[in-house]
């Protein structure tokens, strides 16, 4: 049912997605839309950058304008459409004929309605950094691809977090101390391969345009894209059965190392 993430091919091949979203075409489409873009100086939003947790600025423009930024990229300015709120339904919902917006197959296998759907689409410098989420997650990309480096939940007990003050970058690229800290993976933040992975167990997947990605929940997760990548994602909310309580066990011998 859930634990062993899958990549699988086929699962969009309905989509009128897969066939029709170019730049032209999203654009006549949304033209006017406003849109949350996130933006940095280097691709590293939520993030840890010279020793903070990094938040992106974050723009509400419209989506032709950010097609023609994407087009035009600035060495020091990375634009990311990568809102986690259910931005498919409330910034893209023009596309809803696109796609599925709440595929049977998964509610059925997962036993639970939909949470969220998101949408996702910018540079190829935008880095996800090494993570976790609490869903069951359906990940499709439609255009272009990403590179996922996973890690399953018993590396829990070898990836030491670390709190790091919080920050947020302003429209000029500078950083902004905030209130509070945020406990954060002390990985390699572009390559969570990087150092000493002996006692990991990585699995890299690459997911193409057409391709969809079962990634479980609490399986972390660094991503990085070809640039101007789409993608659609959907969440479910987990099963709070045995897998969730094996988590748990090894978050608490990992904080028990002091890790």
């Amino acid at each position: 049912k859930s634990g062993i993430n899958a990549e699988y091919g086929g699962c969009i091949d309905n989509w009128p997605a897969v066939t029709k979203w170019s730049d032209e075409y999203l654009s006549s489409k949304l033209d006017d839309t406003q849109v949350t873009v996130a933006v940095t100086p280097n691709g590293l939003a939520d993030a840890i950058c010279d020793g903070q947790f990094t938040l992106p600025f974050e723009r509400n423009i419209k989506f032709r304008e950010f097609v023609t930024e994407l087009n035009n990229t600035k060495d020091d300015r990375v634009l990311y459409l990568q809102q986690q709120n259910n931005s498919f339904n409330t910034e893209f919902s023009k596309l809803m004929d696109d796609i599925d917006p709440a595929p049977q197959w998964s509610s059925d296998v997962f036993g639970t309605d939909l949470d969220a759907v998101n949408f996702w689409m910018g540079d190829g410098r935008a880095i996800t950094s090494l993570h976790k989420d609490p869903y069951e997650n359906v990940y499709s990309v439609v255009r272009g691809c990403k590179t996922f480096t996973l890690f399953p939940p018993c590396d829990r007990l070898h990836l030491r977090y670390k709190h790091y003050p919080l920050s947020r970058y302003d429209e000029n690229g500078h950083l902004i101390p905030q209130e509070g800290s945020v406990p954060w993976i002390d990985v390699d933040q572009r390559n969570p391969l990087c150092g000493d992975v002996s006692e990991l167990h990585p699995v890299v997947v690459t997911v193409r345009a057409g391709e969809t990605l079962y990634l479980p929940s609490y399986w972390f997760h660094h991503v990085r894209q070809s640039h101007a990548t789409i993608a659609v994602n959907y969440w479910y909310d987990i099963d709070y059965g045995p897998a969730y309580g094996l988590f748990k066990m090894f978050d608490e011998l990992a904080k028990a190392r002091g890790f």
